[in-house]
């Protein structure tokens, strides 16, 4: 009971350092066996560390013409928007980017864990024929509008790069986002297997994803609308502990787990100015006989590019509260298991 309370208070602590309380409502915590997390290994092997940060968003819609009652015939009409972020440039996510990362790894050094990545996790199988990407990096082909930035001092592999520069991981379900489980569970299916062949050792998964942006596109009365504007949130995160595989047969699961998801998205607020952007394009309208052999209607588009520009120094430092407290918070959690405790808010 005092562990417990003890832990509570920390939890507390932590996430209102960062101006934002973690709890059940927006945290999900999938956990196996969680008492036996003490059992395993106090070594990590980070498979995936990355922050996915949106610098652009576009949207088209079209409302779509033809031949009305009565002759009438209107054309199409297309709406698109396209709208990027001013101010902060990848040079400086990159900073940032190695500035979390940092944080992370004192933080596991400092709880007493080894700490492993591809540059030092020795050859195993699983790994065979994948490819082995060295930090710092940013991936702008990823996520469409989005750069997903890899920290420096850190390799991890990759089953394959696409000749677009896609990365593929072989994950066992795709995520939300990054189409490569970043934000999905990862207590079955490889993991489990990778922490066996590394002697049992938790197999680390990281991910963050920070948009920017929001567009809502619809056809309404004849015209094609979109509207956007700033939207700055921490809307996924993920950090995931797999140790060990289970000896029963079908799907490979752990010998003990536990992983925290962000279910309800973390509004960053103080980095942008409250604005709005609209695009609507009305169809043309052309009235045509019915012994007319030939007639023309003019598809009309319109095409609207907005910024919305934010200082740097505020935008990293607004960014980086949540993403440390969800840490912190799951730091707490982890260490509630290594003590022998049931993980649970």
């Amino acid at each position: 009971m005092k562990i417990r309370f003890l832990y509570t208070i920390l939890i507390l602590i932590a996430t209102l350092s960062y101006g934002q309380e973690f709890n059940k409502k927006n945290v999900l915590i999938n956990d196996f066996k969680t008492k036996s997390l003490a059992d395993a290994p106090k070594k990590v092997f980070i498979k995936s560390f990355k922050i996915y940060y949106q610098m652009i968003a576009e949207a088209q819609t079209t409302s779509q013409g033809g031949r009305q009652l009565g002759g009438n015939y209107v054309g199409s009409a297309t709406a698109r928007m396209a709208v990027g972020v001013e101010g902060i440039n990848p040079e400086q996510l990159q900073s940032m980017t190695n500035e979390i990362y940092d944080y992370y790894i004192s933080e596991l050094e400092r709880q007493g864990f080894e700490v492993y990545t591809a540059n030092n996790v020795g050859e195993t199988e699983y790994f065979q024929d994948w490819t082995k990407i060295d930090g710092p990096t940013i991936n702008e082909e990823q996520i469409q509008g989005s750069l997903m930035v890899i920290p420096e001092g850190y390799s991890y592999f990759v089953k394959k790069v696409t000749k677009k520069g896609k990365e593929k991981t072989g994950a066992f379900m795709s995520g939300v986002t990054g189409d490569d489980g970043s934000f999905t569970s990862s207590a079955y299916g490889p993991n489990p297997k990778l922490s066996k062949d590394l002697d049992d050792m938790f197999v680390v998964e990281v991910s963050f994803n920070v948009p920017s942006i929001w567009l809502s596109s619809n056809n309404k009365l004849g015209s094609a609308k979109i509207k956007g504007g700033p939207d700055l949130k921490l809307s996924q995160a993920k950090i995931s502990y797999i140790s060990g595989k289970g000896n029963k047969p079908g799907v490979a699961y752990p010998e003990t787990s536990v992983e925290t998801f962000l279910k309800e998205a973390i509004p960053v607020s103080g980095v942008f100015k409250d604005e709005k952007f609209k695009s609507v394009v009305n169809r043309s309208h052309t009235y045509v006989p019915s012994y007319a052999s030939y007639f023309s209607v003019n598809d009309r588009s319109m095409e609207v590019t907005n910024t919305i520009e934010c200082d740097p120094e505020v935008y990293q430092s607004e960014v980086k509260k949540p993403i440390k407290g969800f840490i912190d918070m799951s730091f707490e959690l982890l260490q509630l298991g290594l003590a022998g405790e049931k993980v649970k808010f």
